[in-house]
């Protein structure tokens, strides 16, 4: 089983060599995040073999054998994806049809095959949005991936969490920290909670242990996510503790999907990158 070191350099390195038709740059770099970390759900219901999987599997495909008689038509979700699938075809220049091909190229590479997705899936997301972000963001941040809480804030307890609970991603200058950014690929409803309880701690922890370094900054808060429920979006956007939401690609949630509304607020990522040079 490979390590986490592993993972993030076999997805950094996926990500790397993905097909990028108009050059790499910060914003073109979702297209390498999907080709890495995106897969397809199978389906074989109403014309549908598979469809992308941006929502709960549930949504694209009964979740059981009973239910199966009652999908007569396509669901939202289910064309919702394909509008997704098509777009992306679009920006790698592929046929839909070719579309599966292309992504989930880190669970397809021999060394993941078989392995469950959700533990790889994490550690790959937060390690490719941190290559990202040291690739284009401001070289003055130091970043660091998976960092046990504690030894940036001793003595924090996050409620709900583990007693050793961990940043996705910490974001310093001159040592001192300057952002943390929560990299959730998708958010379980029970999960929520979460992002809402550890967010005014780390921030009060900051106020506590590092006033006399702050000089003018305050601790930010952030949520990457390739979420695309709009309950879920709006749940995160309406906590006034994040700074922001960001998406991997906000296009895709509120144009191509339709679900506009106030998901407006999400940040994309492009916009992100360019965020992070505020934290200098």
């Amino acid at each position: 089983m490979p390590s986490r070191e592993q993972t993030i350099a076999d997805a950094t390195q996926i990500f790397e060599n993905a097909y990028y038709p108009s050059g790499l740059t910060s914003g073109t770099a979702w297209l390498g995040i999907y080709q890495t970390l995106l897969w397809y759900e199978p389906v074989n219901l109403l014309g549908f073999s598979s469809l992308p999987h941006i929502i709960d599997a549930d949504k694209l495909r009964p979740a059981s054998a009973t239910r199966k008689p009652t999908w007569i038509a396509a669901r939202p979700w289910q064309k919702r994806a394909q509008l997704f699938a098509g777009y992306l075809a679009q920006e790698l220049r592929c046929s839909p049809d070719d579309l599966p091909t292309k992504v989930d190229l880190l669970m397809q590479h021999p060394s993941y095959l078989g392995m469950q997705r959700q533990n790889t899936l994490g550690i790959a997301f937060a390690g490719v949005i941190k290559h990202v972000l040291e690739r284009f963001g401001p070289q003055q941040v130091s970043l660091k991936a998976e960092v046990e809480a504690s030894h940036i804030f001793p003595g924090v307890t996050v409620p709900g969490r583990s007693v050793t609970p961990r940043i996705d991603l910490l974001a310093r200058l001159n040592e001192i920290p300057r952002a943390i950014v929560s990299t959730k690929w998708s958010v379980r409803h029970d999960r929520l909670s979460d992002i809402t309880n550890e967010c005014p701690v780390y921030k009060a922890a900051y106020e506590r242990i590092y006033r006399q370094h702050k000089r003018g900054h305050r601790l930010l808060f952030y949520v990457l996510t390739n979420e695309f429920d709009p309950a879920r979006l709006n749940k995160m956007l309406d906590d006034s503790c994040v700074d922001a939401v960001i998406h991997v690609r906000k296009e895709a949630v509120i144009n191509i999907c339709g679900l506009n509304g106030r998901l407006t607020r999400l940040m994309d990522l492009a916009e992100f990158i360019q965020t992070a040079f505020s934290w200098v």
